[in-house]
């Protein structure tokens, strides 16, 4: 008796795998065909943005712009595409899922539909501060030109890695997370660097500025053609610049810092000066 009615349970227990089954068929074949969809959306739109990205290089301004090398689309449409690809994905994934009808899933679905516009801007935002970052480097590189290469190419890594570190706490916040702290170093950070490199750059510029303002008076008191001794230096004025005096000496010409016209006994030997300049 007891066999007969495990037995009887047995299959009255497939029975309603079986029907359940039979009624779910359906929702299955409907999964099935959203999620091939999907899937074929999701190849689709990788290979349109990698190829849009990549024409877009081909026909980037002129190379001494700077755009195209910044902007580097190949890097930039892998990215993309990459992202659209998954995103679509994960967003047929979960289609498919509430196809299912299953409850245990809905509430996910739902937060995960409120969730997704904030998670397509953040990854646009972190794109395009990517781009952004590589333009910023270029155009530093090139505008500190005439600083030396190992200066020139710090201020440009610290110009892309702020505007990076920028757009990353933006994403963040925009997925929701709190960021102030982060946000509050960051910044403690970046004014710390900005001071010192002022300073430096003050310190360095000191000597400089000095020859600039020291040129301002030796041109009140001093005219080309002029001759004059500083220091164990003679020679005749023969022309000047906004930081130095050049003097016709017999060893050739001379280039005297303007700060030293005031740090120095400077003696006119002659004041006959040259008409013809």
């Amino acid at each position: 008796m007891n066999l007969d009615a495990g037995a009887n349970q047995f299959g009255a227990w497939l029975a309603k795998v079986k029907q359940g089954f039979v009624d779910a068929l359906p929702n299955l074949a409907t999964a099935a065909v959203i999620i091939a969809l999907g899937w074929a959306l999701a190849w689709a739109l990788r290979k349109i943005i990698r190829r849009v990205l990549r024409r877009l290089g081909t026909q980037a301004p002129p190379a001494d712009l700077g755009w195209g090398e910044a902007a580097d689309y190949r890097g930039a449409g892998d990215v993309a595409a990459n992202a659209a690809y998954w995103l679509t994905l994960l967003t047929t994934l979960m289609i498919a899922i509430d196809a299912l009808g299953l409850p245990v899933f809905g509430k996910w679905i739902g937060a995960f539909a409120s969730y997704l516009p904030r998670l397509v801007i953040a990854l646009g935002l972190l794109l395009g501060g990517i781009v952004a970052g590589r333009i910023a480097r270029n155009a530093v590189t090139k505008a500190a030109a005439r600083m030396p290469v190992s200066q020139a190419r710090s201020l440009a890594r610290l110009t892309q890695t702020a505007i990076v570190i920028v757009t990353i706490l933006v994403a963040a916040d925009e997925l929701g997370l709190d960021v102030s702290s982060l946000t509050a170093v960051f910044l403690i950070a970046l004014a710390a660097i900005l001071g010192g490199g002022a300073l430096a750059f003050g310190l360095g510029a000191r000597e400089v500025m000095s020859d600039i303002l020291a040129m301002h008076y030796v041109n009140k008191y001093y005219r080309i053609g002029q001759v004059v001794r500083i220091g164990s230096d003679q020679g005749r004025i023969i022309r000047t610049s906004r930081t130095a005096v050049f003097l016709e000496s017999p060893e050739g010409e001379l280039s005297i810092p303007g700060r030293q016209f005031n740090e120095h006994r400077c003696v006119l030997v002659s004041r006959e000066e040259d008409r013809g300049a």
